[in-house]
C-alpha cells in the first residue's frame, strides 16, 4: 500500500458501538473527527481507493469524501471497503489525477482535469470568466452541461459528479485590489490557462501553478497572492499568509471558478455485480453534484470567517468597475470559441449553453 490510507470499512461486532463522523468538524474550528467506522457482520467483498490532492484536515476530505465512503460501505451492506489515500499519498501530483482513475492506479479520483489544459476543451469552457454564482447553483449547471455536451469527452471513465468551487476572490500581501489599476504587475496565481490569460489582460503579472504548490511560492515571495475561493483558506491557512481580501461587489457573477471531475475506474465500475453497481449509481448523479457544490459554499462561509476572526481586511470591486473588466476580456470569450471551433466543436453553441445554466440554475435554486 502506498501512503497512508483512511480506511472506511464495514464489519459489525456484537456488544461495540457505532464511531460517529463528526460532520460538523469544520464548523468547530477544523478539528478532525474520527471517521465513523460501520461494522457488518458480512467482511468487505471489494476494496477500493479513492485519490484526492488535498490534506486530510481539508474540507473535502472531512465533509464530502470520508461520509460518501461511509455511506457507500452501509448501503452495500459492508461488501465495499473504500480507502481514501488524500494529498496525492498515491503518487503523482494533482494533474495526474484523472489518469489515476483511468489507469487504475486509482478506482475513484477527484480531479481538476483543466490542470491539463486544452485535453477537455467542453468542459475547459467553464474556466472562462464570470461563469459562476454559487457553486450549488453552479454545480447543478456544469452536470447539466456535461451530461449533454460533454460525455465524449471522459468515456474512458464512469463520470459521478460535476460540480465547482464558489466564486473566486482576490487574496493578497500588502495591497487591495478594487480597482483594475492596482492589479498592475501584481505576481498573482490564476490557477489555469484562461483565468491567466485574463489576469494578463488586466495588467497582472499572472501566474499558473497547481494550488498545492501555493503555500510554497508566497512564502518564497514569487506570488504576492491568488485568485482564489476562500473554501481553501483553512487547508493552507491563508488567513495567516495574506492580509487583503477583494470580493466582487454581491449580486452579480463571480469572477471565476474551477470544475471539478469525481469519476470511477471504468473497468472497476463494470466488474461489480449489478447490485453493487446499484449503489454506486445511488450515490452518484446531479443530486451528488448539487451536494458537493453546497459543500463548497459552506467550506467559503467557513473559510471567511476564518478571515475575519484573524481581523483581515476586506474590499469591495463594485459592480462598475466589475463590468469594466467584463468589457476587456470580452475577446477572451471569442477567442475561445475559436479554439473550440479548431477542435471540431460549436464553440458559440457551448459558451451560450454554460452561460444560459448559470442563468437557469441561479433563478430556479
Amino acid at each position: 500500500m502506498i501512503g497512508k490510507a483512511s480506511s472506511c470499512s464495514a464489519r459489525r461486532r456484537s456488544g461495540l458501538t457505532r464511531r460517529r463522523f463528526i460532520a460538523g468538524a469544520a464548523a468547530a474550528g477544523g478539528v478532525l473527527g474520527a471517521p465513523q467506522v460501520l461494522r457488518f457482520a458480512r467482511a468487505a467483498e471489494v476494496t477500493l481507493k479513492l485519490s484526492h490532492m488535498l490534506p486530510p484536515v481539508s474540507l473535502a476530505h472531512r465533509r464530502m469524501f470520508q461520509p460518501w465512503a461511509e455511506k457507500v460501505s452501509k448501503e452495500s451492506g459492508g461488501r465495499i471497503e473504500i480507502q481514501i489515500f488524500p494529498a496525492m499519498s498515491l503518487g503523482g501530483k494533482p494533474p495526474d489525477l484523472v489518469d489515476q482513475a483511468r489507469d487504475g492506479i486509482a478506482d475513484f479520483s477527484w480531479a481538476l482535469p483543466n490542470y491539463q489544459a486544452g485535453r477537455f476543451p467542453a468542459l475547459e469552457t467553464w474556466t472562462l470568466p464570470f461563469l459562476i454564482t454559487t457553486a450549488e447553483q453552479t454545480a447543478q449547471a456544469i452536470d447539466e452541461y456535461m451530461r449533454s455536451h460533454g460525455k465524449a469527452e471522459f468515456d474512458f471513465l464512469q463520470p459521478l459528479a460535476w460540480w465547482c468551487h464558489g466564486p473566486a476572490l482576490f487574496m493578497t500581501k500588502g495591497r487591495p485590489i478594487e480597482k483594475m489599476a492596482d492589479l498592475k504587475g501584481l505576481r498573482i496565481r490564476g490557477g489555469q490557462q484562461n483565468i491567466v490569460e485574463a489576469l494578463a489582460m488586466l495588467g497582472a503579472n499572472a501566474q499558473s501553478y497547481p494550488v498545492t504548490e501555493l503555500v510554497t511560492q508566497l512564502s518564497k515571495g514569487t506570488s504576492e497572492g491568488a485568485v482564489i475561493p476562500y473554501e481553501i483558506v483553512p487547508a493552507f491557512k491563508l488567513h495567516e499568509l495574506l492580509d487583503h481580501f477583494s470580493e466582487l461587489e454581491r449580486g452579480g457573477r463571480g469572477f471565476y471558478t474551477f470544475p471539478f471531475l469525481f469519476a470511477m475506474n471504468k473497468k472497476k465500475y463494470e466488474s461489480l455485480p449489478d447490485d453493487l453497481r446499484k449503489v454506486i449509481d445511488a450515490n452518484s448523479g446531479p443530486a451528488l453534484s448539487r451536494r458537493f457544490g453546497a459543500d463548497f459554499d459552506f467550506g467559503d462561509k467557513f473559510g471567511r470567517g476564518l478571515v475575519e476572526k484573524a481581523g483581515r481586511k476586506f474590499f469591495t470591486i463594485p459592480k462598475a468597475e466589475v463590468e469594466r473588466w467584463r468589457a476587456v476580456l470580452e475577446p477572451l470569450s471569442q477567442k475561445w470559441i475559436e479554439t473550440l471551433n479548431r477542435r471540431n466543436l460549436d464553440g458559440k453553441k457551448l459558451v451560450a449553453a454554460a452561460n444560459a445554466l448559470v442563468d437557469k440554475y441561479a433563478k430556479t435554486s
